[in-house]
């Protein structure tokens, strides 16, 4: 299988991934890829949105690759962030992004998006401090959200969704082990 945990800054998605992965016995990927991450701090602060996009998006093409081997070798691979965060990031941006950019690469079989609350959100950022890119959408993260679910919905995407709010990093971990547990279990 190939599960993405996608959501909003602050809501738990590089803590979920690395104990989902564990548990689940999975490789875990995080984007964007090694060989462009030492470059996201320079995008993410001075690039315009379309060359923002164009190197989130180049970041998408190298993981879907490297995401396609694992599975191929018969791993198992949990993704902190893929596409679907790249698409909606950039929809707020205001970059005209199309779907067809995203037809060709390897789709997960659930993704799981994370939500958090303002208040919480807020308190995560002063425990852990903010990234350039947190930063640059701070201001934006209702849109952010909702442009999560209208994507889900629109693109029918095999889903979960999580508010993180009051539930520990493992009651996450169990909820969506119990849903990836009902699909299989469904004829």
């Amino acid at each position: 299988m190939f599960i993405t945990i996608e959501g909003i800054d602050g809501s738990g998605k590089s803590t979920i991934s690395k104990l989902f992965a564990r548990q689940a016995d999975s490789a875990l990927y995080k984007t964007p890829p090694k060989n462009i991450i030492s470059k996201r701090d320079e995008i993410d602060a001075k690039a315009t949105p379309i060359d923002h996009y164009r190197f989130y998006l180049d970041g998408i093409y190298t993981a879907s690759k490297e995401i396609w081997q694992f599975l191929a070798s018969g791993k198992n691979v949990v993704c902190d962030r893929y596409w679907l965060t790249t698409y909606v990031y950039h929809i707020v941006m205001g970059v005209s992004v199309n779907i067809n950019d995203f037809l060709s690469i390897t789709q997960p079989d659930l993704t799981v998006l994370l939500l958090v609350s303002n208040n919480i959100q807020a308190k995560r950022f002063l425990e852990r401090g903010m990234s350039i890119g947190d930063r640059r959408m701070i201001n934006r993260q209702l849109e952010l959200a909702r442009e999560y679910k209208r994507a889900l919905t629109n693109f029918k995407i095999p889903q979960l969704t999580i508010n993180t709010d009051y539930d520990c990093p493992a009651e996450v971990v169990e909820k969506i082990q119990a849903h990836i547990d009902a699909y299989m279990q469904t004829p």
